[in-house]
């Protein structure tokens, strides 16, 4: 059985979820890819309605209590989904980085599921993390199981990276962001240290 070791983390209101949580606005119908137990809707505003994926059982049974619906889902194979809906908002919660072909899945989203207008919220894991790199000068690059150091993680990204590979979707980015739940009241007076010290790079863009 997999583990499921990803929480919610509201610690600061730099964290990944709470910048995600502020982009996602209200009245949405939203596609929460990568649901987890639905923590992101529970603590969305309550005038959006959400439905969601996730390959752990346990994970969907939890979110269907907080969802309109939620199904397994398994990203390395977009079959169509159940619902006939194009969606307000698309979430991809560090998610993509766990799949064989990100970009294909991010454009079937785009192209099937979202709104004219409508827009992709994308948090992935920041390799040139501070930590990463002392590691590195130390000639470790040990795996976790959770984090930007995930053994699960197929793809490495930085803001050069993620930005470029957003773009290749024909997005068009509106912001860019960084997660960082330690370090982010540094960051709000030294932005120019954004690559060093997040965790977390959250792009905000519309189709």
């Amino acid at each position: 059985m997999t583990k499921n070791f990803y929480r919610l983390n509201l610690f600061s209101s730099y964290s990944t979820h709470s910048i995600i949580l502020r982009n996602i606005g209200d009245n949405k119908v939203i596609l929460d890819v990568g649901c987890n137990d639905g923590y992101i809707g529970k603590n969305s505003d309550k005038s959006n309605i959400f439905y969601g994926l996730d390959y752990l059982d346990e994970s969907i049974q939890n979110a269907k209590i907080i969802y309109k619906d939620a199904i397994f889902y398994d990203l390395n194979i977009l079959e169509n989904l159940p619902w006939n809906i194009k969606f307000d908002v698309i979430i991809f919660a560090d998610v993509l980085e766990h799949v064989l072909y990100p970009e294909v899945v991010l454009n079937f989203f785009i192209k099937n599921y979202l709104k004219d207008g409508g827009k992709i919220i994308i948090s992935l894991p920041n390799i040139a993390n501070w930590q990463v790199r002392i590691n590195l000068l130390f000639g470790k690059f040990d795996y976790a199981d959770s984090g930007i150091m995930d053994k699960t993680h197929l793809h490495l990204y930085t803001f050069k990276s993620a930005t470029n590979f957003a773009q290749k979707s024909n997005l068009k980015i509106i912001n860019i962001l960084g997660g960082a739940s330690f370090f982010g009241i540094v960051l709000r007076f030294i932005p120019f240290l954004n690559s060093l010290l997040t965790t977390n790079i959250i792009i905000v863009a519309v189709k």
